[in-house]
């Protein structure tokens, strides 16, 4: 099958749980023997080298340059879809069998003329007006919490338009089908689970180092990780092996603002912008997500499932996936709670840390993302 990826972003470096969740699947479909074209919308070039790795898995390659006006927020339409307006103007030479438009914030895709696809499928990352309110209460910045709160109410109504110009729509929780759209539109909606590829790693599970890994950029991500410096990290540096890694990527940002924010902790390294992750995983035992706002599933948890690490979470940071608590990972709310939780995993036997996150991975593997795709392209063709 012949197939265009339409995504708000260029997915490599995966530098966070939406970029990957993009990158796996494109790898999926290449997998399943499928052509893959990829459109991506950019504020800048990506590099030669991050070009070069996309293209083991796609043949065409598309960049399309994100502009923001400030007269943008004046629109009716969110932001994040008016920004990427120039997506109507690019000429596409193929026909497709099927467009993937990663998120409702590529529909402008949708009025170019040039686009010949069969199928419309549309990649519900999360329910963006929810996701925006959330940002809301996570920002302090006034004119940030305007902003959200603005594109929160311009997606409810932009996101139902491309849905129903859309023939179906893959939603990475199941949770939030219900809670998203309009009951007629049910019939062309499916659970995609998140795209995790089959590399389940074992880790020694030996130091009491706990990991987080985010995107900083992000104001609930860099909500969260404050929180627990706050609140919880002093309440664990009592033990003297004890010791946080933060991995985070920055965007548009300088790194600078970030180091300065963590600056005054002790026991607390940070590394930014890192390309590879594997070697942070592996010198940790236990991951946090402390998230307090948000939307639709967090991929870096499943990620630190994925990559071998006891996961300790609020239950907004493991909304949506269906992990068993205290079977798949530790939930915890409260400051003594993520403490006590980590504690608790620092002092279990090292066979029963392993038990917890081979029930995890599991989990993960028997719900698969690919056989899935692999269905939904087979039940589309026929």
């Amino acid at each position: 099958m012949k197939i265009v990826v339409v995504a708000s972003f260029f997915p490599y470096p995966a530098y966070f749980g939406g970029a990957n969740d993009v990158l796996e699947r494109i790898k999926g479909l290449k997998l399943l023997g499928h052509d893959v074209d990829l459109v991506c919308t950019c504020k800048e070039n990506p590099d030669e080298k991050s070009i070069l790795f996309m293209k083991q898995f796609i043949n065409e390659l598309i960049i399309v340059l994100r502009k923001n006006k400030p007269v943008y927020i004046f629109y009716f339409e969110p932001l994040q879809a008016v920004s990427r307006k120039s997506l109507k103007k690019i000429t596409f030479q193929s026909q497709y069998d099927y467009a993937i438009l990663e998120s409702e914030s590529v529909g402008k895709i949708l009025d170019n003329k040039s686009l010949k696809a069969k199928r419309i499928i549309v990649r519900v990352h999360n329910n963006e007006s929810n996701y925006f309110k959330e940002l809301s209460k996570s920002t302090k910045k006034t004119k940030n919490k305007i902003y959200y709160y603005l594109e929160s109410l311009k997606f409810k109504s932009y996101s139902m338009n491309i849905f129903k110009r859309s023939d179906r729509l893959w939603f990475i929780s199941n949770e939030e089908i219900n809670n998203t759209i309009d009951l007629n539109l049910l019939y062309k909606s499916i659970h995609l689970p998140a795209s995790v590829d089959h590399t389940f790693v074992n880790q020694k599970l030996s130091t009491k180092t706990v990991l987080y890994i985010g995107a900083l950029f992000v104001p609930n991500n860099l909500e969260a990780i404050v929180w627990y410096l706050k609140k919880v990290h002093s309440l664990l540096l009592k033990n003297k092996n004890y010791k946080l890694i933060i991995v985070g990527s920055t965007g548009e940002f300088e790194p600078e603002k970030y180091k300065k924010i963590f600056a005054n902790y002790s026991n607390v390294e940070v590394y930014l912008n890192q390309k590879e992750l594997s070697n942070y995983y592996s010198d940790a035992t236990v991951f946090v997500n402390p998230m307090l706002h948000g939307a639709g599933v967090k991929l870096k948890t499943i990620n630190a499932i994925q990559n071998g690490l006891i996961l300790v979470s609020s239950q907004t940071g493991v909304e949506g996936i269906g992990l068993i608590k205290n079977e798949m990972y530790f939930e915890a709310n409260t400051p003594n709670d993520f403490a006590n939780a980590i504690e608790e995993v620092f002092n279990m036997k090292i066979k029963d840390k392993m038990t917890i996150v081979e029930n995890g991975q599991n989990f993960l593997s028997q719900n698969s993302y690919l056989s899935i795709l692999k269905k939904e392209i087979q039940d589309e063709e026929k």
